[in-house]
């Protein structure tokens, strides 16, 4: 068995598909199928139930994936401090954070942080948060910063991942004004009328996050979705232009509500609570990223454990 492999295992894990799988790792499904074969000659069970559609794991196969996790974190961790030791230098930390994330929060709460450790080396991943979780439970990035809510605990729970707050934001309902500055769009729509709105693609947490949201409200919304980004500037920009009402973290259009570029699409019953939050793997990280860890477990001691 080999790194190979486990990473194989992992892909049939994500995306369900024997020949999906083996597209994404470059190989062919032949060779695939035979290396999975291989692993579950080697372990002695069968890991992965061929007759579902999609592909699922049986209960050997549950347990087996938390270890395979478990494995390629530790040595692609493990690798990364070998290195810096055997070079004299400092491993770089590295992050994933969500494009929402990576223009307005990431720069300064980072240049708060520093204050206390002096500069530090940063390596920085900017990606739709299935990407980013997906980076940081395979030892890819030592931490994962993106926004939260309590209804996308689900998404997190089978990723063995323990993350703490690091700061509170909204996503609220926008639209470009009109002349005397009122919403040039505005929520809820009608039955009749419904309202254009830009939306995020479903790898996007706030997208799912948004979806669940408007499927628990009371009062219909009544919009029409007209276009769909995983970026959240992508809908910014959209917006003022006067496409349609998006909802945007509030940390990002401040700024436009204060210069009436952009005004509210809908009271305060369509927004949305979210928590800035930081997640990293419950395997042992490099010692820079460990010292970083203590410094925010200390400012926020309430750590939320996701397995």
């Amino acid at each position: 068995m080999d790194l190979r492999t486990l990473e194989d295992f992992l892909r049939v894990v994500e995306l369900g598909s024997f020949s999906l799988a083996a597209e994404r790792n470059s190989s062919t499904q032949s060779a695939f199928s035979r290396r999975i074969q291989g692993l579950e000659t080697w372990i002695g069970a069968t890991l992965i139930n061929r007759k579902s559609n999609p592909l699922r794991l049986t209960p050997a196969g549950e347990a087996f994936k938390e270890l395979a996790e478990d494995l390629l974190r530790g040595v692609k961790l493990g690798r990364e401090e070998v290195l810096s030791i055997a070079h004299q230098t400092t491993a770089a930390t590295s992050f994933a954070v969500t494009h929402s994330l990576t223009l307005n929060f990431f720069p300064r709460w980072i240049r708060e942080i520093e204050k206390d450790t002096g500069p530090l080396s940063l390596r920085l991943l900017s990606d739709d948060g299935a990407q980013c979780r997906e980076a940081v439970t395979r030892g890819e990035c030592h931490f994962m910063i993106c926004h939260f809510s309590p209804r996308m605990a689900d998404d997190f729970r089978a990723s063995r991942l323990k993350s703490a707050i690091l700061g509170m934001d909204r996503l609220i309902p926008v639209s470009a004004p009109t002349a005397n500055f009122s919403p040039l769009v505005s929520i809820p729509g009608t039955p009749n009328s419904r309202t254009p709105f830009l939306t995020y693609s479903q790898g996007s947490y706030m997208g799912r996050s948004l979806d669940l949201f408007l499927q628990e409200t009371i009062e219909p919304a009544y919009l029409q979705p007209c276009f769909e980004t995983s970026l959240a500037e992508g809908v910014k920009g959209m917006v003022l232009e006067g496409h349609g009402v998006g909802w945007l973290p509030e940390t990002m259009v401040r700024h436009e509500l204060e210069t009436k570029r952009l005004v509210r699409a809908g009271g305060a019953q369509w927004d949305i609570d979210f928590e800035v939050r930081i997640f990293r793997p419950i395997n042992r990280l490099p010692k820079p990223a460990e010292r970083l860890w203590s410094l925010l477990a200390k400012r926020n001691p309430s750590v939320t454990q996701f397995f």
